[in-house]
C-alpha cells in the first residue's frame, strides 16, 4: 500500500509524461528495473502455466476416475449377471433333485410294500415246508412201522390150538404194541 505521503507525491507527477498513464504503484526511489518487471511477468506466466498444468492434471485425473468407475460398474454388473445365472442353475438343480428324491421315496415305499408281501409269502412257504416235512417224516415212520410189523399169519379157524400160543406169536405181538408208541413219540418231536 502506498503511504499518505506517496499518494500526495503522485498528485505532483506529470500524468502525460508517465508511461503507465500517470499511475505507478511504486515510488520514485523504489521503481523496479526492466529486468525485474520481466522476471515478475515471466514468474506470473510460469504461475499461469503451472495453474494450467494443474488444471490439466485434475481433468486427466477426473477422466481417469470416471473410466475407473465405469470399469468397476461393468465388473460389478458382470459379477451380478454371473451370480444370477448361477442362482438360476442352482434353482433348476434343486428342482431336479427334488423330483429325483420324490421318485426315490415312491420307489422306496413300493419296495417296502413288496418286501412285506414277500416276507409274508416266505412265512407262508416256510409253514408249508414245515408241514410237508412233518408229513414226510410221518410217512417214513409209517413205512418203518410197516416194515417192523410183518403181516400176521392167518390162523386156522378150528384146529383147537387157539388156546396155545406158538413160539412166534409172542414175537409178533410185542412189536405191534411198541411201534405205535415210537410213532407217536417221533410225531410229537416233529411238531
Amino acid at each position: 500500500m502506498l503511504s499518505l505521503q506517496e499518494a500526495i507525491d503522485f498528485d505532483h507527477l506529470d500524468v502525460m509524461t508517465s508511461g503507465f498513464g500517470g499511475f505507478t504503484p511504486w515510488g520514485p526511489d523504489t521503481c523496479p528495473t526492466l529486468e525485474q518487471l520481466m522476471a515478475s511477468s515471466s514468474s506470473s506466466v510460469a504461475a499461469e502455466e503451472e495453474d494450467e498444468e494443474e488444471l490439466q492434471r485434475r481433468q486427466r485425473r477426473k477422466l481417469s476416475n470416471r473410466l475407473s468407475a465405469r470399469r468397476s460398474r461393468a465388473r460389478k454388473q458382470q459379477r451380478l449377471d454371473e451370480l444370477r445365472a448361477e442362482a438360476a442353475q442352482l434353482r433348476a438343480q434343486k428342482k431336479e433333485l427334488g423330483a429325483r428324491l420324490h421318485a426315490a421315496a415312491r420307489h422306496g415305499l413300493a419296495a417296502r410294500g413288496q418286501n412285506a408281501r414277500l416276507r409274508a409269502e416266505a412265512a407262508a412257504l416256510a409253514r408249508r415246508l414245515r408241514d410237508a416235512r412233518r408229513l414226510l417224516a410221518l410217512q417214513r415212520l409209517t413205512r418203518q412201522l410197516l416194515v417192523l410189523r410183518p403181516p400176521q399169519p392167518a390162523q386156522p379157524a378150528g384146529n383147537g390150538a387157539a388156546g396155545q400160543a406158538g413160539p412166534g406169536a409172542a414175537d409178533f405181538a410185542a412189536p405191534a404194541v411198541a411201534a405205535p408208541q415210537g410213532l407217536l413219540a417221533a410225531a410229537s418231536l416233529m411238531t
